[in-house]
């Protein structure tokens, strides 16, 4: 829960002005093609890690999501109409529709209710 709070902390940080004396930035940047997700058993729990996904608005972003257990499981973002199954062993590459900023979608298992969930923020972009 604390680190659920501190990211968006964090990045208020980041856009806040120094001492009046900048130009106060307005949004980010991000040079990754695709973000890595993988869908963990740790703990006895399934998990996602990342727990927390920050992407910029936009288009053509991709996630890389990967199964590192010995079962099925699912991938989904409802918020964005986003719905796959992860096989075990297997890294699939999804592209999520446009993003707009300031947005935060769940993201679940479909097919295990207990699996703890995520979230992905999305930042405006530079």
């Amino acid at each position: 829960m604390l680190c659920a709070l501190a990211v968006p902390a964090l990045l208020a940080g980041c856009v806040s002005e120094r001492g009046g004396h900048h130009k106060r930035r307005h949004g980010f940047s991000d040079d990754r093609s695709a973000v890595q997700v993988v869908s963990a058993l740790i703990g006895g729990k399934n998990v996602f890690i990342p727990s927390t996904i920050v992407l910029t608005e936009g288009s053509g972003r991709k996630l890389s999501l990967f199964n590192a257990t010995d079962q099925p499981h699912g991938f989904a973002i409802p918020g964005l109409g986003l719905e796959v199954v992860l096989q075990p062993g297997v890294e699939q590459e999804v592209v999520l529709p446009t993003l707009e900023a300031h947005r935060l979608y769940a993201i679940t298992c479909h097919l295990h209710p207990p699996h703890r969930g995520a979230t992905l923020m999305v930042v405006p972009a530079r």
